[in-house]
């Protein structure tokens, strides 16, 4: 590979955000996980952040 990937695990970041688990706010009787409305508006915010700073990081160092 030309350019070395950084990889970054997120996983205990994302166990910790509480609008990565739609469930909680579904109440009793709905089995569906509703993503559209709460996964892609907080968690992948998060990460595409830490990408941002860690592109920034590499352009400066």
């Amino acid at each position: 590979m030309a350019s070395p990937v950084p990889l970054l695990d997120i996983t205990a970041l994302s166990q910790l955000r509480i609008d990565a688990h739609p469930s909680v706010y579904a109440g009793p009787g709905r089995d569906g996980m509703d993503c559209t409305h709460w996964c892609i508006a907080g968690l992948p915010d998060a990460w595409n952040q830490i990408m941002y700073a860690m592109l920034l990081q590499r352009q400066q160092g």
